[in-house]
């Protein structure tokens, strides 16, 4: 996320600051562990006029019927900048500059190439923002991702949402590390109370999702 436009999110009440770690960021890059013992969800089926994706995409749009999400998704980098509330330097996730879009980690792993994707969005207690709702998520709640072209990759959520991850630790690259079987995509918002002197929420949440094939 650009400098220039923090601000803007700060005055609107719902800055997302998604902190990857207090030392570093974390780099998703290993396979899933244990992909091969984890559950498998019911195949997708295809939708008439619908082409299922067959291999890794570059997202465009997201939607997540359960919360009403329909949105695109931005491609964001990693960025630099200060923890607010330890005030040491930290790399972290680009996140969208719309409180209503999405952002995909394009330094990180495609939604369906076999390793796990991060995809974010903000929140604010409002309301108005595209993953408001993110943390009433349940197990088996449809995801949906599609690519510049239309094709689209199935998930269903897995488990139940994380939520309380404290941003002045490293919780949230703790959370990451550590998910569960079957992982394909991160979805990463931010909750709690928000801090008017730090210009951010305390927590973000996390909900894991897996591709249905």
């Amino acid at each position: 996320m650009r400098f220039a436009r923090a601000a803007d999110l700060r005055a609107a009440g719902a800055f997302l600051v998604v902190l990857a770690a207090g030392l570093g960021m974390l780099l998703l890059v290993a396979g899933r562990p244990g992909a091969d013992d984890a559950p498998q969800p019911a195949p997708a089926a295809a939708a008439p006029g619908e082409v299922l994706a067959t291999g890794p995409i570059q997202p465009a749009a997201l939607s997540i019927p359960a919360i009403g999400v329909d949105s695109p998704v931005e491609s964001r980098g990693t960025v630099r900048y200060e923890n607010p509330f330890t005030g040491q330097p930290v790399d972290g996730y680009g996140v969208p500059e719309s409180m209503r879009t999405t952002s995909w980690w394009s330094d990180g792993p495609l939604p369906g190439s076999g390793q796990m994707a991060v995809i974010l969005g903000h929140q604010q207690a409002g309301g108005g923002a595209v993953f408001d709702r993110l943390h009433t998520l349940a197990p088996g709640d449809e995801v949906t991702l599609r690519d510049g072209a239309g094709a689209v990759l199935r998930l269903q959520v897995l488990g139940e949402p994380v939520t309380g991850l404290d941003k002045a630790t490293s919780a949230l690259s703790d959370t990451l590390n550590a998910h569960p079987a079957g992982a394909d995509v991160a979805l990463v918002t931010c909750g709690g109370e928000f801090v008017e002197d730090a210009g951010a929420s305390t927590d973000n949440t996390v909900v894991f999702a897996t591709v249905v094939r």
